[in-house]
């Protein structure tokens, strides 16, 4: 019975991580550029159950004092990872100079300080970019978009972007966008603001299979419909686990009260 309880228990811990997680999805479902993330479950180690006490098993003439097993029984479910989708996401026509699409599993870099690591090099598929005060092209949190001599600075919205990253104002190329492929996407970590961390130190490579386009926009690859169905689907699953746990507790107090008292 208390293996029961830790069993609900735990299927409810998955439904509410699931349920923060499609809320985070459907949130973000207008955010250029954000890729949705699942829940990954599995189910606890499974236990060997044995008699103990009971009769001793027999192999042939001889019985063994080894106490008799009776079978396995699962523990519940965990969180084991939350991937990413990377698949991309619908392009839309803007038309403003700043908004820029890739085409290709390419990224933006950008510079996204952090405490002790000022020069830290992100990367983000969200190219709805503005001008910052100082001139310089940056996403929409602040964090100035990288080329190949370091941040870029355009001045103003009247520049160029050719499909190979280069930049043009006033005829001439200002700098290069520094477009950067991965060849394992996972070694990724999502961050605020569809900003992405190279964990492992990689670095990626000088994107070959990208290319730019000005006046585009990458949205969100979020389903709408199949995040809210899935909510749905979470919602009743943490019901069920739930009245789960009242029976138990029904059956409990029960044991406790009734069948445990003298009289």
């Amino acid at each position: 019975m208390i293996r029961g309880l830790y069993c609900a228990a735990s299927g409810m811990d998955v439904q509410q991580a699931k349920a923060e997680s499609i809320s985070n999805n459907l949130a973000n479902s207008a955010t250029p550029g954000f890729k949705a993330e699942n829940i990954q479950v599995q189910s606890f180690p499974e236990v060997l159950l044995v008699q103990q006490g009971g009769p001793k098993r027999q192999v042939g003439a001889m019985a063994l004092d080894a106490p008799q097993e009776i079978g396995s029984a699962g523990m519940g479910a965990l969180v084991t990872g939350v991937p990413i989708d990377h698949a991309p996401g619908v392009v839309q026509e803007t038309g403003k100079a700043t908004d820029m699409v890739l085409k290709g599993p390419g990224f933006f870099a950008v510079n996204a300080p952090a405490a002790g690591d000022p020069g830290r090099v992100c990367y983000t598929r969200n190219g709805a970019f503005k001008v910052d005060q100082e001139g310089y092209l940056a996403v929409g949190s602040g964090y100035r978009v990288l080329g190949q001599g370091g941040a870029i600075r355009v001045e103003d919205t009247g520049f160029n972007v050719a499909p190979d990253g280069t930049i043009e104002a006033g005829g001439a190329a200002v700098d290069k966008l520094r477009l950067v492929e991965f060849d394992d996407v996972n070694v990724l970590r999502k961050e605020a603001g569809g900003i992405f961390v190279d964990v492992e130190g990689t670095g990626g490579r000088q994107a070959s299979l990208t290319t730019v386009g000005q006046g585009f926009l990458e949205r969100s690859n979020v389903n709408v419909v199949d995040e809210m169905v899935g909510l749905v689907s979470v919602m009743r699953s943490y019901e069920a686990n739930q009245r789960l746990i009242q029976a138990y507790d029904e059956q409990l107090a029960k044991t406790v009260n009734q069948v445990g008292s003298l009289r």
